[in-house]
């Protein structure tokens, strides 16, 4: 007997919450991602681990210790950890900077199992509640798209974060561009596409169209290094030269041939992102 896929019985709202859950559901790592994590966790061994409250349970924040000239906060991305930005912590306490990791909720040691922006968003206000002032943020990835969004008033009834300076690397720029590059991935109906957009304007209150790095970094304008690879697959150098559009107070600096993730490595991101931060 032919029986119906669920996938064919949805509604376009119906697929469109659904694969709103996965959207934001952290992948877990396959096994030798594991082992690599592992290997770069043993770099948090020289800070004080804490917990911060946030929503019903904790999140897991990471303190070095320098000389007291202000506090950098690090920022992964997606399905990374505070371990994976560790290559930045020693020459920023070289400089003087104190360091604080954040695991994101759903990822390393933070409770939870979901993440999304308006719910990184948050994560960092409880961060900077507990330890701000901040003299800079350095975030990769999806860590730069919950940066650029705090600097905002757009998410809920939380008010803009304000820090020194900002490194984005490899970051996207259009939040939309994220959610239409997920629609095509699953083979969504435009309206389902619309629907799942949807969910943006429910958890903040403004549309995605809203969440947009580059106006952000306009009517917000701090001092901002964008680090990006041009042959970037996963999120496109386009993103690069959209922040960098916003105006002069954004200086972009590519890096070619280091990929999404490499990048974070790199002698080279490291020595230029703490230039940048020391400089002020």
């Amino acid at each position: 007997m032919f029986v119906q896929s669920e996938s064919l019985a949805e509604t376009p709202a119906e697929q469109a919450d659904r694969l709103f859950e996965v959207f934001c559901t952290p992948e877990p790592l396959i096994e030798a991602a594991e082992k690599s994590m592992a290997r770069v966790e043993e770099r948090l061994s020289a800070a004080a681990a804490f917990r911060v409250p946030f929503q019903g349970g904790e999140l897991q924040a990471y303190r070095f210790t320098g000389a007291g000239r202000g506090t950098v906060v690090l920022l992964h991305g997606w399905t990374g950890r505070a371990a994976v930005m560790t290559a930045f912590v020693e020459p920023l306490l070289a400089e003087g900077f104190d360091v604080l990791a954040l695991d994101f909720p759903g990822h390393g040691r933070s409770d939870g199992d979901r993440l999304h922006v308006p719910l990184g968003v948050g994560a960092l206000h409880a961060l900077y509640a507990a330890t701000g002032p901040w003299q800079g943020v350095v975030a990769h990835s999806f860590g730069g798209a919950v940066a650029f969004s705090a600097l905002s008033d757009m998410v809920g009834d939380l008010a803009p974060l304000t820090y020194g300076r900002l490194v984005l690397i490899a970051a996207p720029c259009s939040m939309p561009r994220v959610f239409d590059t997920f629609a095509r991935r699953h083979e969504m109906s435009p309206e389902a596409a619309l629907h799942l957009k949807s969910h943006v304007k429910r958890l903040t209150g403004h549309p995605v169209e809203a969440f947009m790095g580059d106006e952000i970094l306009r009517q917000h304008p701090i001092p901002t290094l964008i680090l990006h690879a041009p042959e970037d697959q996963e999120v496109l150098f386009l993103s690069a030269e959209g922040f960098a559009s916003a105006g002069d107070h954004v200086t972009l600096h590519p890096l070619p041939g280091l990929g999404h993730r490499r990048i974070l490595y790199a002698k080279e991101t490291v020595q230029t992102a703490v230039d940048f931060l020391a400089a002020q």
